[in-house]
């Protein structure tokens, strides 16, 4: 039988790995709770940047078992945002800022069942920093819900219609071509777009189709191939990445390095010909 009611705390964070903070988390979670089981998604999101952890959090957490979810992209650290724990239909915990991170995760996960602000000082470490909740407010929270703490014990509840939600761009057609953007940029330098392949089949543009993208300005002519390797090592491709996107890559090479892509970048994709080198 287990001892805690969650076996897992899952964590996410702009905190990098060239500083303690991440193992300084982990030794405040193993504290309070010994024994538990961390999985860390990652902490390689750009800092601050909230809408790329809200979206590597969400992507992530449909492959998680049952837990804590913890997210911690800050950049209001110190100010009057919440710091909050949301329980979500599926039966998981997610605990962070209330400031869109938890989003999109929340909705991956049915949606919340209720929220409450984490205030009680009993359920924090002792000294709380302004500039580091993730180890002095979170991480303590974290742990003790996954010991069973009941959530009424945090701090008062919040509806959950006032928790601060986050906008991801839809790609926009315009006659022939969409207009879109880059979601994410993982660390082989393949550029996520906010375009689905059913969207490209309704242009007509399936695996073995060409494709005219334009990205920051540089058009290029790219297949949409089933695989990396539809090209030759060096070459441009797009496919269908693994959460269901069409994703730009270089077989054995970085996209965002060739393309000058960065987070954000503005891209126009559509059939050769189209309004893609408009």
């Amino acid at each position: 039988m287990n001892r805690y009611r969650f076996d897992l705390v899952t964590f996410l964070s702009d905190y990098g790995l060239g500083d303690e903070f991440v193992g300084v988390c982990h030794g405040v979670i193993m504290k309070i709770a010994p024994g538990l089981d961390i999985v860390d998604i990652t902490h390689g999101i750009s800092a601050q940047n909230v809408r790329e952890g809200a979206m590597v959090l969400a992507n992530s957490v449909a492959f998680m078992p049952q837990g804590v979810h913890l997210a911690v992209v800050d950049p209001g650290v110190g100010t009057d945002r919440l710091p909050v724990i949301v329980e979500t239909a599926q039966g998981s915990v997610m605990v962070g800022p209330d400031n869109g991170v938890l989003a999109l995760a929340i909705s991956r996960l049915d949606g919340a069942i209720g929220a409450r602000k984490i205030e009680n000082p009993a359920l924090m470490l002792p000294k709380v920093a302004r500039t580091f909740h993730g180890r002095d407010v979170f991480a303590p929270a974290a742990a003790h819900i996954a010991r069973g703490v009941p959530l009424e014990e945090f701090g008062s509840e919040i509806p959950v219609e006032s928790l601060v939600g986050i906008n991801v761009a839809e790609p926009r057609l315009h006659d022939d071509h969409f207009h879109a953007s880059v979601l994410h940029i993982d660390r082989f330098g393949n550029l996520q777009m906010n375009v689905a392949p059913p969207q490209l089949a309704e242009l007509g543009l399936t695996v073995g189709s060409m494709l005219e993208v334009r990205v920051e300005g540089r058009r290029n002519l790219v297949p949409l191939g089933a695989s990396f390797s539809a090209v030759s090592e060096g070459e441009l491709v797009a496919t269908e990445d693994s959460y269901g996107l069409v994703a730009l890559s270089v077989n054995c090479g970085s996209a965002a390095d060739r393309l000058g892509a960065n987070l954000g970048s503005s891209v126009i994709i559509g059939p050769p010909g189209s309004g893609a080198t408009e």
